[in-house]
């Protein structure tokens, strides 16, 4: 497979996940920060297996991109939440 098809792909992978997070959230099962961190931790490891396979960080840009307009979907406060995640002592989900 070509890089542009899997990139392509996986970014479409992305959109899927981060869809069911949304549904999860407006049916009251996670709340927008839960969801918007599990959306950036599967984006990272489908970015860093895309960077691995075709030996190029930047060949995965376009599915970080995603990754980041997905998450403000979810969570428009992500930034901020994820800065209070690890500001926190252990580093936590900021309640």
């Amino acid at each position: 497979m070509d890089e542009q098809t899997a990139v392509a792909l996986l970014t479409e992978k992305v959109r899927e996940y981060a869809q069911g997070r949304q549904q999860d959230v407006a049916r009251g099962a996670e709340r927008p920060r839960l969801a918007a961190l599990l959306v950036q931790k599967y984006g990272l490891g489908i970015v860093d297996t895309v960077a691995l396979l075709f030996d190029s960080p930047r060949a995965a840009d376009p599915i970080s991109k995603v990754v980041d307009e997905e998450t403000a979907i979810i969570d428009p406060d992500w930034q901020e939440n994820d800065r209070q995640r690890w500001a926190a002592r252990p580093a936590d989900l900021a309640l």
